[in-house]
């Protein structure tokens, strides 16, 4: 199949992002990131340690401290990191595995009925874990690119 998605600079993302995130922890363009230490007057976002708490995709990388843009909601190429079907909600891959080793994606329950069925928006409804998006290409191999849409899950 050929890839008819824009070559742009870093990763690709037609959406919404925030242009002015700091840094918490260094990380890479396309890395999944979840939400940082609080600071006084700054958005702060980190490398996602948890396949459950990631809420969006960093365009560029830096070290601590730096500003970078995060995609918070949009259409954002990502790597299937296992077998991904369409439709299906997913979270961060914090396992190795693939020769991508940043943007992996995994399928992940709803904890409220353990499918991963699209029902909530960020929160998972219990205040446990994030979902990052919503697979909108079936990814058959793990290293398979895919879109997936980042944010705004019903």
């Amino acid at each position: 199949m050929t890839d008819m998605w824009d070559s742009e600079e870093g990763y690709i993302c037609q959406g919404q992002t925030i242009g002015f995130v700091e840094l918490g922890t260094a990380a890479v363009a396309g890395e999944c990131m979840a939400w940082g230490t609080s600071a006084a007057n700054k958005i702060v976002m980190k490398k996602t340690a948890d396949t459950l708490d990631a809420v969006g995709i960093s365009l560029k990388g830096g070290v601590t401290g730096d500003q970078v843009p995060v995609v918070m909601y949009g259409v954002v190429k990502l790597v299937a990191h296992q077998t991904v079907t369409v439709g299906q909600i997913v979270g961060a891959s914090v396992t190795a595995g693939t020769t991508i080793t940043y943007g992996n994606v995994v399928p992940v329950p709803n904890l409220a009925t353990g499918t991963a069925a699209p029902l909530f928006v960020g929160d998972n409804g219990t205040g446990a874990a994030f979902r990052l998006g919503m697979a909108l290409q079936d990814g058959a191999a793990p290293g398979d690119e895919i879109l997936v849409l980042v944010g705004g899950l019903r």
